[in-house]
């Protein structure tokens, strides 16, 4: 009964931080909310090479009018190291293309080139896991230029931006197979940066509430709903509600014992 009352305050204690997180965005006094539904089709794929090295990739495809219209795609591939059993380190670059479509849409396809380089740190809490990470992104976006018909990408511009990531995850149901109905929830904060790393400013807040199943030994399922906010300008915010459908495939390139 002991263990069941220290899992719920420290429950309470997360939910309460995911609460804050997810809602600070809202004291920075914005004119104009855009208001969206989309949906975010996400799948990863880990490698473990070694015991000490991984590669992780990821590919995602967002879009809009809840399924109707694609907003944009990503690529992410990663290389990983493990400092300790608890911490891991990486870094890796992000190809993202957007389209002409969505409330806060350009007016024609663009790409944006990022590197980072993260550090993550896992624990847990009794029975809870608890992922926090900490991402440093350089960014580079096409510039379009609207003046001229039609519009064309006239250059790029250089920014960088920090995010944090918290999250948990905890078993909430057994099934007969012995597998779990597993929960989760996640909140990331981006702060992006005007010149260098100087003159911070609020940039996205992602939450999500998902609920997985591990399909097989080394792949899982997981579909939930989550909030997307983004600042456009200093008066114009993105408020965006998404269905997410993430499926998971790892590797294991080790050599058996």
């Amino acid at each position: 009964m002991f263990n069941y009352h220290i899992k719920f305050v420290v429950l309470k204690n997360i939910l309460l931080g995911f609460f804050l997180l997810a809602t600070i965005h809202s004291l920075s006094g914005q004119t104009e909310i855009l208001k969206s539904k989309g949906s975010w089709f996400t799948f990863s794929n880990k490698i473990v090479i070694s015991n000490k090295f991984y590669i992780v990739n990821a590919f995602q495809q967002r879009r809009v009018d809840f399924v109707d219209n694609t907003e944009g795609f990503f690529l992410t591939p990663s290389l990983n190291y493990k400092l300790t059993r608890n911490i891991s380190i990486g870094g890796g670059y992000i190809y993202y293309k957007g389209f002409p479509n969505g409330v806060s849409y350009r007016p024609i396809h663009w790409v944006e080139n990022t590197f980072f380089q993260h550090v993550t740190v896992s624990s847990n809490a009794d029975k809870i896991n608890i992922i926090q990470r900490f991402m440093f992104e350089e960014r580079t976006i096409d510039l379009i230029n609207t003046k001229v018909t039609p519009n064309v990408i006239n250059g790029n511009k250089y920014v960088s931006r920090f995010r944090y990531r918290l999250q948990i995850s905890f078993n909430m149901l057994k099934l007969k197979n012995d597998k779990f109905i597993i929960g989760k929830l996640s909140n990331e904060t981006r702060i992006r940066f005007s010149d260098g790393v100087s003159n911070p400013d609020f940039d996205q807040n992602n939450f999500a509430v998902l609920l997985g199943c591990q399909l097989l030994k080394n792949s899982s399922v997981w579909m939930g709903y989550g909030r997307y906010y983004c600042k456009i300008n200093s008066s114009q915010y993105v408020a965006n509600n998404l269905l997410h459908l993430n499926l998971s495939y790892n590797i294991d390139l080790r050599k058996k014992k």
